[in-house]
Order: structure tokens, then C-alpha cells, then sequence
């Protein structure tokens, strides 16, 4: 039979880790909207007019890489006919939605250039890291020690000996990388401010302990 000593047992804890930094790459997200007659009308139009926008896109320093298509359509649009009591097709909407991932300097240049070519709609500009590892390792890093520094606590308040871990969880969804700022389709010049991100990390640990 083992003596006192030998009892083991487990102590779970949780840590979190946090890391502030300044975003380094924004998306700004355009999208250009036509009516016509017919549905083809409508996206010959679009076509024009998203090829202007990223025209003037590319000009302010955008290269193909930065430009992805995030959605195109064509559909009827319907007004109620009161005397017939039945919606009627009175014409065609085209849609061309555009992000445009660029350095946080050109953010505001990107944007107001592309609503001066014709974009009229946007749902805003986000803010991001080019390379999340680093502050992400920093954060974990955190998440560990501060599971530790709570393990220790209640070992040594318990009165056990703390061992090694025997069991450790990472939260793949931790890190907050998206912070987003919203923009006027006005004609003056936009102004950016990014502010900060907030990268987080968090863990559980099992360590083991004896008596």
C-alpha cells in the first residue's frame, strides 16, 4: 500500500494570454451596383463600371494580388402592380462586390479612389495582420505562464507539490485579429485610424500534484 506521499491527484487551470499590436494590412471591401431594362444591359454596365473602379484601384498602388472578386450578380427587380394585384419585372440589378487587401497607408487612397471611379456601395474597411505567428506565439506564451502562476498559487495554498502537466488544451479560436471602421461614401478624403488589435490565446492545463 503506497504511504501519503505517493497520492496523486489532478489540479485543472485555465490562463489567457493577450497581445497588443497595431494592424499592419486593411481590406476595404467596394461594390458596384447598375440598373437596366434587360439583364444583360445591367451587367454590361456593371462590368464597365467594376473595371473602372479597379482601374483606379490598381493606380494608387493595388497589384492583382490585392484584388479578389467576392461576389457577382444579376437579378429582376420587382414592383407590386395594384391593379393587377401581381409584382411585375420593371428591370435588372447587377452586383460586383470587390476586396481589396492593401497596406494600412494606402487604405484611405484605396477607398476614395474607388468611389470616385463608381463604386456606390461599401460595407466597410477591416484591419488585420500580414502575419499573425509572432504576437499569436506571444499570446500563447502569456496563456501558459499565467496558467502556471495560478497552479502555484493554489498548490501552495492546498499545501501539495505541484508536478508537470499531464494534459494541456489550446483554443485554436482565441486570437482576435478583425476590427472594423466605418466609412462614409463621401467625396472628401477618408479618414483611417486603425487603432489596435487585440491577439489572444488561451489554454487549459492539468497539472498533476502529490500530497
Amino acid at each position: 500500500m503506497g504511504s501519503k506521499d505517493d497520492a496523486m491527484g489532478t489540479l485543472d487551470v485555465s490562463g489567457e494570454g493577450r497581445v497588443q499590436v497595431k494592424p499592419d494590412t486593411a481590406v476595404i471591401r467596394l461594390a458596384v451596383i447598375t440598373e437596366a431594362k434587360t439583364a444583360a444591359a445591367a451587367a454590361d454596365e456593371n462590368a464597365a463600371a467594376a473595371t473602372e473602379v479597379i482601374d483606379a484601384v490598381k493606380a494608387v498602388g493595388v497589384g492583382d494580388d490585392g484584388l479578389q472578386t467576392q461576389g457577382l450578380w444579376v437579378g429582376p427587380i420587382y414592383r407590386y402592380n395594384e391593379e393587377l394585384k401581381v409584382n411585375e419585372i420593371v428591370g435588372y440589378r447587377a452586383e460586383n462586390a470587390i476586396a481589396v487587401t492593401a497596406a494600412i497607408d494606402l487604405a484611405a487612397k484605396v477607398y476614395d479612389a474607388g468611389i470616385a471611379a463608381g463604386a456606390n456601395q461599401s460595407s466597410g474597411i477591416s484591419f488585420t495582420l500580414a502575419d499573425e505567428a509572432p504576437y499569436r506565439k506571444s499570446a500563447l506564451e502569456g496563456a501558459v505562464a499565467a496558467a502556471r502562476r495560478d497552479a502555484e498559487v493554489v498548490s501552495e495554498a492546498l499545501g501539495v507539490k505541484l508536478r508537470g502537466p499531464v494534459k494541456v488544451e489550446v483554443d485554436s479560436g482565441g486570437a482576435t485579429l478583425v476590427k472594423t471602421a466605418e466609412a462614409s461614401l463621401a467625396r472628401t478624403a477618408t479618414p483611417i485610424e486603425p487603432g489596435e488589435l487585440t491577439v489572444s490565446a488561451r489554454v487549459r492545463v492539468s497539472y498533476g500534484y502529490r500530497f
